[in-house]
């Protein structure tokens, strides 16, 4: 099936590099995998085509950080495609090392068979253009997606986060949460659908945006959509944008803090609580530490 998508039917003709994974049935990691994309400076004004493969078999278990150190100024187009059998579980973690001027594209497909489990969070915010373009197909009954993303956008960043998550069979879960601090001349996007098939009875899929502004420079878009045919569902989508609450300002600096600390402290609790469905406490502080220099500029 050819794909409207530009991008993806240039990766299709032109990508010559990637990775291809594969979990053995049953097998669990017991620490979490690493892939470094490391992107050095004899690339400047080149286009990067690569296409992933990632494909969980029955019952197996994988927790996985996507980790970007780029030091020049490109394209990356990128095509990953996602499997995921019965029982088995993925957790997908993107972030990256330093802010760049780089122009990121990735689409992300994936399939989810019966009870599987799939999570997808997005810290990668400091690219001068990054999308995420992001399907995901329950096929069959009691798998599950999630996308959380917690964003910070500075001088001109541009960051869209475009989901289509196709509700294909009944008892699915779907849950969407995506965040942003937008910061002077950024610009934020999410557009987010979910389908729901007339056959995927006892739907649930939730989706909800929010954005904190803190210039009148910044730019926040948000598109929810919904496309239901099944009748006995629960489908919640809800969008909101707004600036730094002043009384919760002036509350911390009547205790102390200078305004400029105040509105970080305020910054990071909006994000935190993204940051709070990591589990691993030593990958939420790396977490926490990345945001902190993305809110103080690297």
């Amino acid at each position: 099936k050819m794909s409207k998508n530009p991008l993806v039917c240039l990766n299709h003709a032109l990508a010559e590099s990637g990775y291809s994974l594969e979990i053995e049935k049953n097998y669990k990691f017991k620490k979490v995998l690493i892939v470094y994309n490391l992107f050095t400076e004899d690339i400047n004004n080149k286009i990067l085509n690569n296409k992933n493969n990632i494909k969980l078999n029955e019952n197996s278990e994988l927790h996985m950080i996507d980790y970007t150190i780029n030091k020049s100024k490109f394209i990356n187009n990128v095509y990953e495609n996602i499997v995921l059998e019965k029982n088995s579980k993925f957790k997908n973690l993107y972030i990256q090392s330093n802010k760049n001027n780089g122009f990121f594209h990735k689409f992300l497909k994936s399939k989810l068979f019966y009870g599987s489990d799939y999570s997808n969070l997005i810290f990668s915010s400091g690219a001068k253009f990054n999308k995420l373009d992001i399907e995901c197909d329950l096929v069959e009954e009691k798998s599950k997606c999630n996308i959380l993303s917690a964003l910070y956008l500075n001088e001109n960043e541009h960051q869209e986060i475009k989901t289509r998550i196709n509700h294909l069979s009944p008892n699915c879960k779907s849950y969407q949460r995506v965040k942003n601090v937008l910061n002077s001349m950024s610009k934020g996007i999410f557009q987010g659908k979910i389908f729901v098939k007339d056959v995927a009875q006892k739907t649930d899929a939730y989706q909800l945006s929010k954005a904190l502004l803190l210039k009148d420079s910044a730019e926040f878009n948000s598109k929810p959509e919904l496309e239901i045919y099944a009748d006995d569902v629960k489908c919640s989508h809800g969008s909101t944008s707004g600036s730094i609450d002043e009384d919760s300002l002036h509350y911390l600096m009547t205790r102390g803090l200078s305004r400029e600390n105040s509105t970080k402290l305020l910054i990071k609790g909006f994000l935190n609580d993204v940051v709070e469905y990591i589990k691993s406490p030593t990958i939420k502080q790396f977490v926490e530490d990345k945001l902190e220099e993305q809110i103080n500029g690297y």
